[in-house]
């Protein structure tokens, strides 16, 4: 027999009882602490969307009731290489961050198309390419679209600008986030096509002994000009994109692309065509004189469309927009430029590693992308008499026997 706690005596084996009663109380309280911690950063996050099919959305998806942030992934489409396989197509972008959005608000997308071997620029801006001299004449590589994701009111959240088609030369990378896309490549006493800008202007056509590319068409500013013999590239309009302007020569200059918001967002005509905007976007320009050149891509919601290239001089990228057109026989076309909004978080961008079209991906997290609770309001101070203030006081009878 042993003391208890009030001073009886009791068996060692009624003692040994209560411990491991004790023990196995103390680790159930444990554990049940551990699941509580661990369970928020346990959510799974929820797809709104996920497409790899090239073309526009509308109301492709609805935020739910309660989610203010959700994260966006998107990638450009690449620029294709061409029958002149000497210089590969520009990758395009791949951009992801968590922005801010309205419970119930709609949002529309445009998932980018890759560049085309035979010349056409892919869906979301790409600008076309121009043929090569020779029997065949064979095509340099058409533009990258751009994939875009905006709100059903015009609130551009993201886009990923596309690749620039290759020819003899390589095209350019669609841009980096605060970067231009890459300029189009080069030799010699040739002038580069260069890439849309971070402020969403266009970039400038290639110059090859007065066969000239397309500029790239804007999104909030004026589109790049293409030179005396080529198409500019239509200018932004209250976030939606111009078209690309078409590549031309002396004997037949190319169109200039269309205002945001004048058209529809039809991909200029040519030897090949460029790729389609969307909505009101501007219309591509059409490449000019030979059936040879190519035409400017269109424009759309948050993006600009890629310059035309011709036998030589190869388009500017979009600003945010889509890559441009190779030359056909020469020069690389450059990449569009990119957008993420601003106020967002866990931002990143990088080259894509997909070689066609693009994608857009849309997640929220139900643990951590809820809208914040409104502030408790402060509580309402008691009344307190000012000292020296006359204070009423009432007499209450009270009567005792």
């Amino acid at each position: 027999m042993v003391p208890d706690a009030w001073g009886g005596r009791v068996s060692p084996g009624v003692t040994m009882r209560r411990l491991a009663n004790a023990v196995a109380a103390t680790s159930l309280v444990a554990g049940a602490a551990l699941v509580i911690g661990a369970g928020p950063a346990g959510a799974v996050p929820t797809t709104l969307l996920s497409s790899t099919t090239p073309g526009f959305q509308a109301d492709a998806a609805t935020v739910p009731a309660g989610i203010c942030f959700v994260t966006i992934t998107a990638d450009g489409g690449h620029g294709a290489t061409g029958r002149n396989t000497e210089g590969p197509g520009g990758a395009g972008a791949s951009v992801s961050g968590r922005v801010d959005v309205t419970p119930g608000s709609t949002l529309s997308v445009h998932v980018a198309g890759a560049g085309d071997d035979e010349g056409a620029g892919g869906s979301g801006g790409g600008g076309a390419s121009g043929a090569a001299g020779g029997p065949t004449n064979p095509f340099g590589g058409g533009g990258g679209g751009a994939s875009s994701v905006a709100t059903t009111t015009g609130t551009l959240l993201v886009v990923a600008g596309g690749g620039g088609g290759g020819s003899a030369r390589p095209g350019g990378a669609g841009g980096l986030l605060g970067e231009n896309g890459g300029s189009g490549g080069f030799i010699n006493q040739e002038i580069p096509a260069t890439g849309g800008t971070p402020a969403g202007a266009g970039g400038t056509g290639g110059n090859v002994d007065g066969a000239q590319g397309g500029g790239g068409g804007g999104v909030t500013g004026a589109g790049a000009a293409g030179g005396a013999n080529a198409g500019a590239g239509g200018a932004g309009n209250n976030g939606v994109g111009g078209g690309g302007g078409g590549s031309g020569t002396g004997a037949g200059a190319g169109g200039a692309g269309g205002a945001g918001g004048t058209g529809t967002g039809l991909g200029g005509t040519g030897g090949a065509g460029g790729g389609a905007g969307d909505s009101t976007g501007g219309n591509g320009g059409p490449g000019g004189g030979s059936a040879n050149n190519g035409g400017g891509g269109g424009g759309g919601v948050g993006f600009g469309g890629g310059g035309g290239g011709i036998l030589a001089g190869a388009g500017g990228g979009g600003g945010y927009g889509g890559g441009g057109g190779a030359g056909g026989d020469f020069e690389g076309a450059a990449g569009g430029s990119s957008f993420m909004a601003a106020g967002a978080t866990d931002v990143a961008s990088s080259a894509s590693s997909r070689a066609g079209d693009g994608q857009v991906t849309i997640t929220f997290d139900p643990a951590t992308d809820t809208c914040p609770s409104p502030p408790t309001p402060a509580p309402t101070p008691s009344a307190t008499p000012t000292a020296g203030a006359a204070v009423a006081v009432v007499g209450v009878a009270r009567f005792t026997g």
